[in-house]
């Protein structure tokens, strides 16, 4: 069988009742999707496709608590972002941001870019940012969350959120040149 012949609240509902073929539809239609969303927050493919590993784990065991169908892709990105954001928690000792005396500094020590930016040269520039701005720039800017919760998630202050987002706005527009965020 394959995963178009069926609706995301069949395979939902195939899933509650643990049915591995459900399961595997249901993972073929969003894997790819759902690794380009965790590249957005960890540029390794190996650590991405872990944190999407770990990401499926949890959308398998915690799908009986999804109540609509229809916000089945918003509910699953919402559990790969938690899971990268408990994943750099794990693996880094201390998020690295960009401190507030070197922000104007390494601003005017990059070439700008003259040319037009695709969605890859911005993203590209994106992972430019340390682990910490970038992330928190994902959460703010992409994402939609607000600074009270990111600080609650990274356990850092709405100060620092602010803080981190303005610096990294002003690294990424000098090095984009002209193009704005």
């Amino acid at each position: 069988m394959r995963s178009d012949e069926l609706s995301d609240e069949e395979l939902i509902t195939g899933c509650r009742q643990n049915n591995r073929m459900s399961q595997e539809l249901l993972y073929r239609r969003y894997v790819n999707a759902l690794f380009g969303f965790c590249l957005m927050y960890e540029n390794n493919r190996e650590k991405a496709r872990d944190i999407l590993q770990e990401a499926f784990i949890k959308i398998f065991t915690n799908i009986k608590s999804l109540e609509n169908a229809g916000s089945l892709n918003c509910w699953m990105k919402k559990i790969v972002s938690n899971t990268a954001i408990d994943y750099y928690r794990k693996t880094s000792n201390e998020l690295r941001f960009i401190p507030i005396d070197d922000a104007a500094q390494e601003a005017s020590d990059k070439e700008p870019f003259d040319a037009e930016l695709s969605t890859n040269d911005i993203l590209s520039q994106v992972n430019k940012l340390p682990k910490g701005a970038k992330l928190i720039f994902q959460l703010h800017e992409i994402e939609g969350y607000s600074h009270k919760e990111i600080a609650e998630l990274l356990h850092i202050s709405i100060g620092t959120s602010k803080s981190q987002i303005n610096r990294a706005r002003q690294l990424l527009q000098h090095w984009m040149g002209e193009n704005r965020l």
